[in-house]
């Protein structure tokens, strides 16, 4: 328990119930001779130095330990009080204060007692001496030994033993300040109890508490610590208590870096005495350093000390980097999210523009323009396979690199020997393929163009670079498998229906256009040259006696011959001209930009040309071919294709019935050679 003067608060209590009961001054100085606790009315007194003992009496008490009475005279009081000064020892030879008594009342009893006794004995000056004296010594002894036993109760009340008591039992003043003194003590003693259960609590709260907790005195020593406060400094108590706060608990920012002078809490603490609280890293021993947050609290007390404590965030720091790791890993999650969403979205519109293509022409341009937005950086080309499977050609490029020759054989690229990619780069392994060029520090890939169980062709891409980004196809592959995937599907159906175009459009025994197409493109070509000004001729031919074929040799034979005339008529046309299969033996060739004379002597020289024809099917000579040939033309024999090859028929026709294997041109309807009630008519076709 602490000393009674180290509690001015329990001290004044005293002195206020002891003036309370006795009426008397009492007054409490320390060691210095400055008033500790005073009378009610006189608390202002508290804090200044008695300066009212004119021999000093108070301080000679103080050095010899010896009670000494005076007189107080001053200003502040009407009439001189007699009081008497008693030494207060903390331990024996240990003077810490003094209290002063007013003992004038007990004075002025014992008068007023002596005043009676003299005039009860009369006028005997001897025998009032006698009992002056005598009262006087009784007065004296009992004023002594009260005053002995209430300086031995305040020394032990000083030195902390609060279970002291007086027990004097008389009725006088000192029976009066005895009895208060032992309610005081026992009010004491209970506190003291308190105080003992309420400290073990606390000492228990602060011993099991999580946060380090250390307190340091106003010069920065630390003066104790809890366990955890040792557990966080990394140090054993023993090694931390008593030493500067400095050298046992090294102090840096949240960073590690150094703090500056003053700028540690405790130092702006101490300096302050104000509350400073920041998130610092404390350095151990063994060179780690330990994330808390220092709170320090000033203490009320004379050395301005501080309590500090230490709360270990290691865990919450721990817990905030594992979730901006996870926030960078859904960053990168999302920003690998939008790029595929946004290349995903890219291949749909990729997609959705192959497949609006209606040639392998129309299909490259738009690859061409839109690999750069899938592969920005990187040059490549798409190379296609012929129909004869025996070349692989470029159809498309897009970027400033041309590492692959243009056009190459099937078995010079391991892609398609393999049917799988082929990488290779700055060291790899990997063969190179034979179309590449002069390769340097360069990386490719070839990517087979697969779809429907046909390889179609490979799409090439190049990295010039490749020797400093040795990770250039990974971060593109998915990409690059979205855009193979689709540009074979795209292709595949592109050539499908090509495919299915073409059988619509030409015929399957000849290969000659079909008389769809022929009306078809006509019309449109019609349209264009009537706007131009320009003629366009017509001519129908059809092959004499083609059943005759057929009923002596076979329909192989027959086939045969169409397919003989068919290629005549291929290998006499030009690019502009539009040679069809009419239907049965008749063929029909228009001629855009070409007159009617002209078309005439076409016509001639194509009759001459079929004329020339020896043809032998299973070792039978098939004997002489001719044909029959009407030509009209654009505008001379009509304005609409329908008008033009009726002309053409009706000349046709003319050419039969005249005997067969000539050439009849510009035959109108209204001519006088045209009948449809010919007799001869129907024994001449075939």
């Amino acid at each position: 328990m602490r000393p009674l003067f180290e509690r001015p608060e329990t001290l004044r209590e005293f002195v206020r119930l002891q003036h309370s009961d006795s009426k008397r001054d009492l007054v409490v100085v320390d060691r210095g001779k400055t008033i500790l606790a005073d009378v009610p009315g006189e608390e202002q007194n508290v804090g200044t130095a008695f300066g009212h003992d004119r021999g000093n009496e108070i301080g000679r008490t103080l050095e010899d330990g010896q009670p000494r009475d005076f007189v107080e005279e001053s200003a502040d009081v009407s009439e001189a009080i007699n009081l008497v000064v008693v030494p207060i020892e903390e331990t024996p030879g240990k003077i810490v204060g003094a209290v002063l008594f007013e003992y004038t009342p007990l004075l002025n009893a014992a008068q007023n007692r002596t005043n009676a006794m003299l005039w009860l004995v009369g006028s005997s000056t001897a025998a009032a001496m006698l009992i002056a004296a005598f009262s006087a010594f009784l007065l004296l002894n009992r004023f002594g030994a009260g005053l002995s036993s209430l300086n031995r109760g305040i020394e032990a009340l000083a030195r902390g033993d609060s279970g002291a008591r007086i027990g004097h039992a008389s009725e006088d003043e000192f029976g009066q300040l005895a009895k208060g003194f032992d309610t005081m003590a026992a009010e004491l003693e209970s506190s003291r109890r308190q105080l003992v259960d309420q400290k073990a609590y606390i000492e228990d709260i602060v011993r099991t508490v999580a946060e380090g907790i250390a307190v340091i005195d106003g010069d920065g020593r630390v003066m104790s610590v809890n366990p955890a406060a040792s557990d966080i400094a990394g140090r054993h108590a023993s090694k931390i208590e008593g030493q500067d706060w400095r050298s046992v608990l090294e102090m840096r920012g949240p960073t590690g870096d150094r703090l500056g002078t003053g700028a540690s809490p405790v130092e702006l603490a101490l300096a302050t005495g104000r509350r400073h609280q920041s998130e610092v890293r404390l350095v151990k021993p063994d060179g780690s350093q330990l994330p808390v947050i220092a709170s320090c609290n000033p203490l009320n007390r004379a050395d301005r000390g501080i309590v500090l404590t230490l709360s270990d965030i290691s865990e919450l720091r721990s817990a905030e980097r594992a979730v901006n790791d996870r926030a960078e890993e859904l960053a990168v999650l999302n920003r690998e999210l939008r790029e595929t969403s946004e290349a995903t979205n890219r291949l749909v519109k990729l997609g959705e523009l192959l497949q609006a293509c209606v040639t392998f022409q129309e299909a490259f341009s738009v690859v061409g323009s839109a690999m750069p937005d899938f592969f920005g950086g990187l040059s490549g080309t798409v190379h296609l396979t012929s129909a004869s499977r025996n070349l692989v050609e470029e159809m498309a490029h897009w970027g400033d690199v041309r590492s692959s020759v243009g056009q190459f054989a099937p078995e010079d690229c391991w892609a398609l020997r393999r049917g799988q990619e082929h990488v290779a780069g700055p060291g790899m392994l990997t063969p190179h393929c034979n179309h590449i060029t002069e390769n340097g520090g360069r990386g490719y890939v070839c990517m087979p163009l697969a779809a429907q169980g046909e390889t179609l062709g490979i799409v090439h891409l190049t990295e010039p670079n490749a020797a400093d980004r040795p990770d250039w196809l990974a971060e593109r592959k998915q990409v690059l498998r979205g855009v193979v995937d689709t540009l074979a599907l795209a292709l595949a159906n592109l050539r499908l229906r090509e495919t299915l175009r073409q059988q619509s459009i030409r015929d399957p025994n000849t290969g000659l256009y079909n008389r769809r197409y022929l009306e078809e493109t006509s019309s449109r070509e019609l349209r264009r040259l009537e706007r131009s000004g320009q003629p366009m001729a017509v001519i129908m031919l059809d092959v004499d006696h083609f059943k005759q074929f057929n009923d002596t040799f076979g329909h192989e034979a027959g086939d045969l011959v169409l397919k003989q005339v068919a290629s005549t008529l291929l290998d006499h046309a030009r690019e502009s001209d539009v040679v069809s299969r009419y239907g049965g033996e008749e063929f029909a060739v228009m001629m855009p930009g070409t007159s009617l004379v002209d078309a005439a002597e076409r016509a001639e020289a194509l009759r001459k040309a079929v004329k020339q024809l020896h043809l032998t099917h299973r070792g039978r000579t098939l004997g002489t071919i001719t044909a029959s040939f009407g030509v009209s033309a654009f505008p001379e024999l009509g304005a609409s294709w329908a008008e033009i090859v009726n002309a053409a028929d009706r000349s046709l026709y003319q050419a039969k019935a005249d005997g067969r294997d000539r050439v009849v041109a510009g035959l109108r309807k209204t001519d006088p050679d045209w009948d449809l009630s010919t007799p001869d008519r129907s024994a001449a076709e075939g």
